[in-house]
């Protein structure tokens, strides 16, 4: 028979790092599962798929009604034009994980100018019109836009995804030099999953940058083949475009020889060829950026050094970038890791 003689504190410091691996796991387990209510696990900073929701509805129509602000005092005037601007830019945008989310745009006076789902719409005016439980949404969307410039109005609207009338939280933001507003939103409940912060920003970045793509993509597709136009566009369509709390959320972009064609923050670098760019780790940014924007038609990220303009210093960086749909050209954005 053989005894052994153990030791209690060798034996938890041997023990030590199985533990810390099983918690670790055990928390990204948690933070995919679907979770019964907001209640549940209150010692975690979680951002729940509603409040995710939420955010990416207002980022994405905020960047839109920037966009549109900035093309529409410096470059396109009459209404006329920007009215066939405003459809060429929301007619291929979708967003959400189930792609429910789209853009519409309304004057003050409640005439709409672009639908991305239902065109009929187009050319109505809708300042009487009610939901199904008789609330004049279009008045409260008027009302939000005129006096607030942006914020949410609830309400009654068909889903385009289950073609079904559901309950919808839409959000507004006006234009003010068009006298227009644009418009988006979400239906229903979201699935109760929960994110990190980090997590949730990442999946805000890359749903603001699929949409600008589109965006851009459609208002390139109904342009006359003018490169020179087409690249000051895309500089007005980016230039005022900031989101996330602390203002560090910008788009750029390049073209498939690594020229950068528009840069949120640092305008110098436009016309810049950036191929042979490393940054302070030795990475090649822009031609792997290139790499994943033209080799994936959904895109990719890379984590690379870049100076975040709200710090003024250069930090690590996570950015997505995918392919503008009909041009070659790339766009990104990214988020800076703590």
């Amino acid at each position: 028979m053989i005894i052994m003689n153990f030791n209690s504190s060798a034996v938890l410091h041997f023990l030590r790092p199985i533990f810390v691996v099983a918690a670790y796991v055990s928390l990204l387990f948690l933070a995919s599962c679907k979770l019964d209510n907001d209640k549940e696990f209150p010692n975690y900073d979680w951002v729940s798929q509603y409040t995710l929701d939420k955010t990416m509805v207002e980022v994405n129509t905020v960047n839109a009604a920037t966009a549109f602000e900035t093309v529409f005092q410096e470059m396109i005037t009459d209404s006329v034009s920007q009215s066939s601007f405003c459809q060429s830019f929301i007619s291929p945008v979708r967003f959400l994980d189930d792609s429910s989310g789209y853009f519409f745009v309304e004057t003050y006076r409640a005439w709409m100018v672009a639908h991305a789902t239902q065109q009929a719409l187009v050319g109505t005016n809708r300042m009487e019109v009610q939901d199904v439980n008789g609330k004049y949404y279009v008045k409260d969307m008027v009302n939000t836009a005129v006096f607030n410039g942006y914020g949410f109005v609830e309400y009654f609207f068909n889903n385009p995804v289950s073609g079904t009338i559901e309950r919808k939280l839409g959000f507004v933001k006006n234009i003010p030099s068009a006298e227009m507003f644009v418009g988006s939103g979400f239906y229903g409940d979201p699935a109760k999953l929960y994110y990190t912060h980090e997590a949730a920003r990442i999946k805000v970045a890359e749903s603001a940058t699929r949409s600008m793509a589109a965006g851009i993509g459609g208002v390139l597709a109904s342009q006359p083949a003018d490169s020179l136009s087409g690249v000051e566009l895309c500089r007005k369509l980016i230039d005022h475009v900031r989101f996330f709390d602390d203002q560090s959320g910008y788009f750029f972009m390049y073209d498939f020889r690594c020229h950068n064609v528009a840069h949120g923050i640092q305008k110098n670098l436009q016309g810049q060829n950036l191929y042979d760019y490393q940054d302070s780790r030795g990475t090649f940014v822009i031609r792997e950026l290139l790499a994943l924007a033209s080799g994936n038609s959904n895109g990719g990220y890379l984590e690379y050094y870049w100076n975040n303009p709200v710090t003024g210093n250069e930090e690590p960086k996570l950015a997505y970038v995918i392919k503008v749909p009909g041009i070659d050209y790339f766009i990104g954005s990214g988020i800076y890791l703590d």
